[in-house]
């Protein structure tokens, strides 16, 4: 099955233009904490969601554990971070664990003009955010479409990061190709079709609803997600269609390549082995990032974190751990 996804990218939506300033603000406009539920761990803290006002503009946050900050940069772009959670939450006993909902996405606020919205910008959300948050540096994971902004991030900001992880990710298009034989149903595949057919298939929220939750399943190893997962996602999952297409929009031209070798800061980079987007030469980020290491995930597609979760968890820990970034989880004794 072949989509030009690429002449796609090249055109998107049209969409009216405008300048925004942007400045930092203030600090947290609502902020909620609730305790979670540590057991005896004695690193267990308590949740924190709310809203800091970062580039003139809401963006909403949750964190959770503490130590050093792990930021998550969710993909789409279009969804929101839920499908971080809860399956990363874990985490939160080996650092603090950062998850927000980027410009134009979720409960964060969407701008008057989507145009607005660029790497470069949403890089500098990213920065604004950790700042509010008073962290200094950090450690940032982009997943898939969030990775194409860490690399960005990486290039602009090199001095907030103390690692760098990249997740089914790319650093350029020039090679995009989908997984053939592609799998799944003839309904699946279409809806897959419908999802990159531009803006006229994707113009609400409800139509990219719609055909994302048809195509998903091909994004899983061998197109069986694991039970439960896709309606528990959706069901908490907010769908922006306008940042769906201003996404594919920013992509026509991206390639990160001939920079990649400029990252010095500890990076990780990891693929499921059923991943239905490949890029060619999918090793080319670990290959130009002087000392990156490179991991496949056998048994998962696009998500990692879902489809092997231990396994995926395990390997967040090694890389605090082999980076001196990871709080030390003991127990404590119980009387």
């Amino acid at each position: 099955m072949q989509i030009d996804r690429r002449a796609f990218l090249r055109t998107g939506a049209i969409l009216p233009a405008a300048a925004l300033a942007g400045v930092l603000a203030e600090r947290v406009v609502e902020a909620k904490e609730e305790e979670r539920g540590g057991g005896d761990d004695e690193h267990s803290a308590a949740e924190t969601s709310g809203f800091a006002r970062v580039n003139r503009q809401k963006l909403y946050f949750v964190t959770l554990g503490r130590g050093t900050p792990v930021i998550f940069l969710h993909g789409g772009l279009g969804f929101d971070h839920q499908y971080f959670r809860p399956f990363i939450d874990p985490l939160a006993d080996t650092a603090k664990v950062v998850y927000y909902d980027q410009l134009g996405h979720g409960r964060s606020d969407r701008p008057a003009n989507f145009n607005d919205i660029t790497l470069a910008r949403l890089s500098a959300d990213c920065d604004g955010l950790a700042t509010k948050l008073g962290f200094d540096k950090f450690v940032l994971v982009g997943h898939s479409f969030g990775g194409f902004i860490a690399l960005d991030f990486a290039l602009r900001y090199p001095n907030r990061l103390a690692g760098l992880v990249l997740s089914c990710t790319a650093a350029d298009l020039a090679s995009f190709v989908l997984r053939n034989p592609l799998g799944g149903t003839a309904e699946q595949q279409a809806a897959l079709s419908k999802l990159f057919a531009g803006p006229s298939e994707n113009g609400t929220d409800q139509a990219l609803r719609t055909n994302w939750t048809g195509a998903v399943p091909l994004y899983y190893n061998n197109a069986t997600p694991p039970a439960g997962i896709l309606a528990d996602v959706d069901g908490r999952t907010i769908y922006s269609a306008a940042a769906f297409n201003r996404g594919n929009e920013l992509l026509g031209g991206y390639d990160f390549v001939p920079q990649l070798s400029s990252i010095s800061v500890p990076t990780a980079v990891h693929y499921g082995s059923g991943d239905i987007w490949r890029f060619g030469d999918i090793e080319k980020i670990a290959k130009n990032i002087p000392g990156a290491s490179l991991k496949y995930f056998p048994n998962s597609g696009h998500w990692p974190f879902h489809e092997e979760q231990a396994a995926f968890i395990g390997y967040m820990r090694g890389f605090l751990v082999e980076h001196g970034l990871a709080l030390a989880c003991r127990r404590k004794r119980r009387r």
